[in-house]
């Protein structure tokens, strides 16, 4: 390659790589900026209320607007338990399904 090539190689990736940090500065900056007022603003949940296996009603909240760690984890908790509350029922189902199918002598 020639000179003015590998110069003008240089010169595009030290502007591209200058845009991406400025791109990522100004896109942190400004989230950091507008979560703590989202926080503020509003601090609602959302309740779902499912039935475990033993037919008592549980109540998961999933907090739709907290962005922190520990918020992250309590949701996650929370889909655990849906999602095993959601095993069992569809093994309830399936046993349910079985037996209904077996034909009546």
């Amino acid at each position: 390659m020639s000179k003015s090539i590998k110069i003008t190689i240089w010169v595009v990736v030290v502007i591209v790589v200058i845009g991406l940090a400025w791109w990522w500065m100004a896109g942190s900056g400004q989230s950091s900026s507008s979560s703590s007022t989202s926080q503020s603003s509003s601090n609602t949940s959302a309740a779902v209320v499912s039935t475990n296996s033993t037919g008592n009603i549980a109540e998961n909240t999933i907090v739709s607007t907290g962005t922190s760690d520990n918020d992250l984890d309590q949701d996650m908790t929370n889909i655990d338990a849906q999602m095993s509350g959601l095993s069992s029922d569809s093994a309830n189902v399936d046993a349910s399904v079985a037996s209904s199918s077996q034909p009546v002598q």
